[in-house]
């Protein structure tokens, strides 16, 4: 998946994250570089420590949900399924 900084700043709008939208992204960035060479497993175990922390603010986690939804269109098949994957274990 190939994010532009544009795409990455309407995430972190969607996000409510506009008031500091610019370390947003590059927040997720580094976030997202962090976990490029991490195993499934490692994976796994990260996403349901955000989960935790997703959930303390309901409505926040409710828009963190549709834009990680709205990737969807930008991913490939193998992409795709990960991030299934991903919200099946953050949502359940």
């Amino acid at each position: 998946m190939d994010l532009n900084q544009q795409m990455l700043s309407d995430l972190a709008d969607q996000l409510g994250l506009e008031e500091n939208a610019q370390n947003a992204v590059k927040a997720a960035v580094d976030m997202a570089n962090g976990f490029k060479n991490k195993n499934d497993d490692a994976l796994i175990m990260e996403i349901r420590k955000l989960k935790k922390i997703m959930k303390n603010d309901s409505e926040q986690y409710k828009k963190q949900i549709a834009a990680l939804k709205s990737l969807r269109t930008v991913m490939n098949d193998e992409q795709r399924k990960r991030l299934d994957l991903m919200m099946m274990l953050l949502e359940e």
